[in-house]
């Protein structure tokens, strides 16, 4: 009697999560007046691993299916 429906997964926005992120780290370097600690090498440095790590997982991924 009740019609069901797929279930729609939610996917990750990856371009409004690094803008997200990135103004929240500018939101923190304004309110500290430029004396922030983090040095942003590490973090361009991070964030190349990560996207690293996730293309490979993706390939992987793909092709076990």
């Amino acid at each position: 009697m009740t019609d069901q429906q797929p279930v729609m997964r939610r996917r990750i926005d990856p371009l409004g999560l690094v803008f997200g992120i990135g103004g929240g780290l500018m939101a923190a370097y304004v309110l500290t007046n430029g004396t922030f600690w983090f040095d942003f090498r590490w973090a361009l440095g991070g964030t190349a691993i990560v996207v690293g790590l996730v293309l490979l997982t993706n390939s992987l991924r793909r092709k076990s299916r």
